[in-house]
């Protein structure tokens, strides 16, 4: 048996459960017993999974003990902002391999487990390898099965004809109104395709907002999110899992931070592939890199460096647990 602990609750862990999404789904090649033990308000659970999901605060102080009994665990994962290491360590206890995903460095893991940073992010990061097995960069990305499928790529469009505009599970900066204003002013024959997610609560001013050629998107299947990010142009996005996924499209982005969790993830990419925009939650630097965005030769030439650096890391992820 493998678990995932994660959590999706309305204030965050979308991406987290759509990161643990792939791991499940990578790691059922080599295992028919997985589960994800998701810690969730209901946020996500419209979510559609090959695999089963288990709602469980398993945080909660003494629950996992009781949990646990009786099953014969060979591989825990944990992706998560909120859990303390005393849960790690109660995890530990209950199984062959923990293999603890982070982003930042969060906490001090427990000695012996495997840290899992699945990006450009871990390289930037100070890990103690002495004490634990570091596992990080471009070769462990996770991406969900249809992003991992062959994918066919049209050419590069002389005009900037559709922005997609992802921002996560919740919009708590008020991000996607904002976008809205600049792109309907500078932009107005451009298609906005806006993907919402489950807790935003600014919807009215997003409608409000909606000109002739906006589209709002909400509960799409995986297969659905990869098909519209193959369709655009660029992306306005948030700098966490689903900059892999638009990597993998090789669709060019505009990056903003919106937290602080974000930041070495933002950092790592940007490195890895030059031309890429950055901006604050201010979007004071939305135009520029708009305007950036819109030469033909710009978004050509970042497309160009994606094509040599998108890839899966399932061969690598599987080792963590068949080594």
């Amino acid at each position: 048996m493998i678990l995932l602990f994660t959590e999706c609750l309305a204030n965050t862990g979308l991406g987290h459960l759509r990161r643990c999404t792939a791991l499940a789904e990578i790691l059922s090649e080599v295992s028919d017993d997985i589960f994800i033990v998701l810690d969730t308000d209901s946020t996500g659970l419209n979510e559609r999974f090959p695999f089963s999901v288990i709602a469980f605060d398993w945080k909660r102080p003494g629950s996992l003990p009781a949990f646990l009994e009786g099953k014969r665990v060979e591989a825990v994962f944990v992706d998560s902002y909120l859990a303390g290491r005393e849960v790690y360590e109660d995890l530990q206890v209950h199984s062959k391999k923990l293999i603890c995903i982070d982003d930042t460095n969060r906490i001090p893991y427990p000695i012996g487990s495997t840290i899992l940073n699945p990006g450009y992010g871990g390289n930037r990061l100070q890990y103690d390898s002495s004490k634990n097995r570091i596992a990080t960069g471009a070769d462990y990305v996770l991406l969900r099965r249809p992003f991992r499928e062959t994918l066919s790529f049209l050419p590069t469009k002389e005009g900037m004809e559709s922005v997609l505009v992802t921002v996560g599970g919740e919009d708590r900066w008020n991000l996607v109104p904002r976008i809205q204003e600049v792109l309907n002013t500078e932009y107005p024959s451009s298609k906005k395709e806006i993907l919402l997610g489950p807790a935003f609560s600014n919807l009215d001013e997003i409608k409000r907002k909606s000109d002739g050629n906006t589209r709002l998107h909400s509960n799409l299947s995986a297969e659905q999110i990869r098909d519209l990010m193959l369709s655009v142009d660029i992306a306005i996005t948030a700098g966490g899992q689903t900059t892999y996924e638009l990597l993998r499209c090789r669709v060019p982005m505009i990056l903003i931070e919106t937290a602080e969790n974000q930041k070495e993830n933002i950092e790592g990419l940007s490195n890895a592939i030059s031309g890429l925009g950055r901006m604050e939650k201010d979007l004071n630097l939305l135009g520029h890199e708009l305007n950036r965005m819109s030469e033909h030769s710009w978004r050509d030439g970042i497309r160009g460096r994606m094509s040599g650096i998108a890839s899966s890391g399932e061969g690598k992820i599987r080792s963590l647990v068949l080594c």
